[in-house]
């Protein structure tokens, strides 16, 4: 059984439009948000977000700047497609975030 099967365009589409302020990566393959925040909060946020992949056993890409927190995610294991599980993470991260006051 495959870690988690690619979801179709039609359903990534419905399920981003419930994730204000992600978007879909020029070639489709993935999620991306960057949250704007002071560089201390951003880095707590980072550690909150850590906890939640830890949980859920699928990781994001993170990359955290001076007042960014930039996060990519994707299913490697699928092909480097995208999946129900990155949409879990991603509405996950959303709630962590918007605790963090992350614009």
């Amino acid at each position: 059984m495959p870690y988690a099967e690619p979801l179709s365009r039609k359903e990534i589409e419905d399920r981003l439009a419930e994730l204000p302020g992600w978007e879909l990566s020029e070639d489709g393959t993935a999620l991306a948000r960057t949250y704007r925040l002071d560089h201390l909060p951003a880095a707590i946020l980072l550690l909150h977000i850590a906890g939640i992949q830890a949980e859920l056993n699928h990781h994001a890409d993170l990359t955290l700047g001076y007042n960014t927190l930039a996060v990519s995610l994707t299913t490697h294991a699928a092909g480097a497609q995208l999946t129900a599980k990155d949409f879990d993470l991603a509405t996950r991260i959303q709630a962590a975030a918007e605790a963090h006051q992350a614009a």
